[in-house]
C-alpha cells in the first residue's frame, strides 16, 4: 500500500528555490533514507511533509489523500509524526510524563469529563498510563521513567523523543538526523532500535540521516538531495556506487564513508 508520495513538490523562500520537483514515496513497512549534504533541503521536505512548511509547488500525499497545506496537528492526528534534529523535550518533566502528554492527542473524552473525573476520563488515563509505559519499555527507558528528561543521557533522551512520537500512534514516523551527536555504541543501539520498532509496530519510516553505516544497514532504498535536487534514488548498493552522490556528497572519501 502506497503512504506517502510527492509529484513535483517543492517550494520557494523569496527567489530561492529550496527544493524542486521532488517526487518520492513510500511503500507500507518500508524504511527509506533522505541523504546528502548540509543544506541539501532534506529538513525542509520533513517540513514540507509535517504542514510546518506549506509547498508552494506539487502535492503530497499520505494514502492517497492530499494533505499538503494541513497544519501540523491535523497531520499529526492523520498518523504523520517526527522526531527532530535538535532534541525537543520537556526537559522539566518526567521520562513518563513526556511520553503520556504525547498521547493527548488521540484522546476521546471532554473537558467537563475531565473536570468532573467521569469514568471515560479514568479509563482513558489509564490506557495512556499503560501504553506510556509500555512504549518506555520498548525503548530500554522504564527504568528511568520517574527521572526527569534533563537529566538522561543523550542518547536516552533520542530515544525518549523516538518515544514520544510513537505514543500518537502513528502510521509514518520520519526521523530526522537521530544518530546525531551519538557515539559508535549508541549508534548502534539505535539502528537496533529502530529495526525494533520497525517491527514491533509495523511502521513505515523516513530517515535523515548522515552516518552512512547507519543508512546502507538499515535502509531498504534510498533518496539523494543535492542542492533541493533529486539526483539518486535506488538501493543501498545502487547508491553506494552513484557517480553523481559520490561527487555531490562524498568527494573522495566515498569509498570509506560507504564501506
Amino acid at each position: 500500500m502506497r503512504v506517502l508520495e510527492t509529484r513535483g513538490l517543492g517550494i520557494r523562500f523569496g527567489g530561492l528555490r529550496a527544493v524542486q520537483e521532488l517526487d518520492l514515496f513510500l511503500d507500507q513497512g518500508e524504511l527509506v533514507a533522505l541523504i546528502g549534504p548540509n543544506g541539501a533541503g532534506k529538513t525542509t521536505v520533513f517540513n514540507m511533509l509535517t504542514g510546518v512548511y506549506k509547498p508552494t509547488e506539487g502535492e503530497i500525499r499520505f494514502f492517497g489523500e492530499r494533505i499538503d497545506g494541513m497544519s501540523p496537528y491535523a497531520l499529526t492526528r492523520k498518523g504523520i509524526a517526527r522526531t527532530f534534529q535538535n532534541i525537543r523535550l520537556f526537559q522539566q518533566l518526567s521520562v513518563l510524563d513526556n511520553v503520556r502528554i504525547a498521547h493527548q492527542v488521540n484522546t476521546h473524552h471532554t473537558f467537563i469529563d475531565s473536570i468532573l473525573r467521569l469514568p471515560r476520563f479514568g479509563r482513558e488515563e489509564r490506557r495512556m498510563l499503560e501504553e506510556s509505559r509500555a512504549l518506555l519499555e520498548t525503548m530500554g527507558l522504564l527504568a528511568v521513567a520517574d527521572e526527569a528528561a534533563r537529566n538522561l543521557s543523550y542518547g536516552q533522551q533520542r530515544r525518549l523523543e523516538i518515544a514520544r512520537a510513537l505514543a500518537t500512534h502513528p502510521k509514518l514516523l520520519l526521523l530526522d538526523e537521530p544518530a546525531a551527536g551519538m557515539n559508535p555504541r549508541e549508534t548502534h543501539e539505535l539502528m537496533e532500535m529502530i529495526e525494533r520498532v520497525r517491527k514491533t509496530f509495523g511502521m513505515t519510516i523516513l530517515l535523515i540521516e548522515h552516518d552512512m553505516s547507519l543508512v546502507m544497514n538499515i535502509s531498504e532504498r534510498i533518496y539523494v538531495l543535492d542542492h533541493g535536487v533529486l539526483i539518486a534514488h535506488g538501493g543501498p548498493e545502487d547508491v553506494r556506487k552513484n557517480p553523481r552522490v559520490i561527487e555531490a556528497y562524498l568527494g573522495e572519501a566515498a569509498e570509506d564513508a560507504l564501506a
